[in-house]
């Protein structure tokens, strides 16, 4: 399966659905898109879903894809950002990435499940 995005303009949400094996050049060219749909919109809060990454996913290239991630959050206007991890040790190397980043306005959460971070974007 593909990594994909959807938009959805009635809750003013994107959700991104990363599957494992994803690459850096992979996770820009799906930013690409987004950033060029014609439903996108620089306000609408993210929801991206690291729950299909499997074993063989290695910490440098989660760090290449969170590294895209900061990187694009000077281009949008929105409040927050929730990533959707199921795995702990992933979730910990995200976690610490995120601290470090705090210059951001935008708010960042992280979740064990889809349905508590839907639940919080759309607060």
């Amino acid at each position: 399966m593909k990594s994909t995005f959807k938009i959805d303009e009635k809750r003013k949400i994107i959700t991104e659905i990363l599957n494992s094996g994803i690459t850096m050049n992979e996770y820009i060219k799906l930013k690409h898109d987004e950033f060029h749909h014609e439903k996108f919109n620089r306000n609408y809060n993210l929801i991206t879903d690291f729950r299909n990454f499997d074993s063989s996913f290695n910490k440098n290239d989660l760090q290449d894809i969170l590294n895209v991630f900061n990187e694009n959050k000077g281009k949008v206007n929105r409040e927050k950002s929730a990533l959707v991890v199921s795995n702990v040790k992933y979730f910990k190397k995200v976690q610490l990435k995120t601290d470090k980043n705090s210059e951001t306005p935008q708010e960042i959460k992280i979740f064990t499940n889809f349905e508590d971070a839907e639940k919080w974007i759309l607060k």
